[in-house]
């Protein structure tokens, strides 16, 4: 019986076993053995989306749940470590607020039709805050996923051409990673050059339905202008919009 593979892609009915979605090890044949000669290919088809969770057994369930729940505080542990050591220092121990582990919740359970988050405000409102917070609730919940994170002129930075290297594969890199945080859009002069790869990379998403974080300190009426209307028309489709109000929280902090 093989591993599940990083990013959740076996079709496990983790809600129908009422466990969280994580990337679990599975158990091997010689582990359930001791349930019945017949429990392995039972375990192969669930594993492989050929048998649903409710036709398990009491005693076949029990041992999911226990077998599972064992691995998960590790799993845990192993993905919060990762992001600490990936993020800017600043938000290695940022905390998720409630409506980011909400969100990173849905994520991992079915990361196809969660909405992304389109988080917009005014200048140190806390909008990267929340944004990293809610790469660190994904990582919490145990799904392994690949994550990467730019602001928008580090963005244009990476993907402006370089000599000897496919520009093209680097974009495709950006658009396919699992889960991908751009902070700050409008931040760059918008050109014919810049709209172009957002708009490719956000096209790619909107159109593989891959769950995504982007704030914005541009107000909504502006988003089209500074960005470019196909972009902005995309994201108000694939985002679920928050808006953050208030003070500079960073002048307050230097106060």
């Amino acid at each position: 019986m093989p591993e599940l593979q990083p990013g959740g892609r076996r079709r496990i009915d983790f809600a129908g076993l009422n466990i969280p979605t994580a990337n679990y090890a599975l158990p091997t044949a010689s582990d359930v053995l001791h349930l019945g000669p017949d429990t392995p290919d039972r375990f192969d088809a669930l594993f492989g989306g050929r048998l649903a969770a409710s036709e398990l057994t009491q005693q076949e369930t029990a041992f999911l749940r226990g077998y599972f729940a064992s691995q998960l505080d590790d799993i845990r542990e192993q993905n919060v470590t990762a992001f600490e050591q990936r993020v800017p220092r600043r938000y290695a121990d940022v905390r998720p607020s409630e409506e980011a582990t909400r969100w990173a919740t849905s994520v991992a359970a079915a990361p196809r039709t969660t909405p992304s988050l389109l988080i917009l405000g005014p200048t140190g409102t806390g909008k990267t805050h929340l944004a990293y917070g809610a790469l660190r609730a994904v990582a919490e919940t145990g799904l392994r996923m690949t994550w990467r994170a730019f602001t928008e002129p580090d963005l244009f930075a990476h993907l402006r051409p370089s000599v000897g290297r496919d520009d093209e594969q680097a974009l495709r890199d950006v658009a396919a990673v699992d889960l991908l945080f751009i902070d700050d859009l409008g931040a760059a002069k918008l050109s014919e050059w810049t709209e172009e790869i957002t708009y490719r990379i956000v096209n790619y998403r909107y159109e593989q339905c891959l769950p995504g974080i982007y704030t914005s300190n541009v107000p909504p009426k502006d988003l089209s202008a500074a960005i470019g209307g196909r972009i902005a028309s995309r994201l108000t489709e694939m985002c679920e919009r928050v808006s953050l109000k208030g003070a500079d929280l960073r002048k307050g902090a230097r106060s």
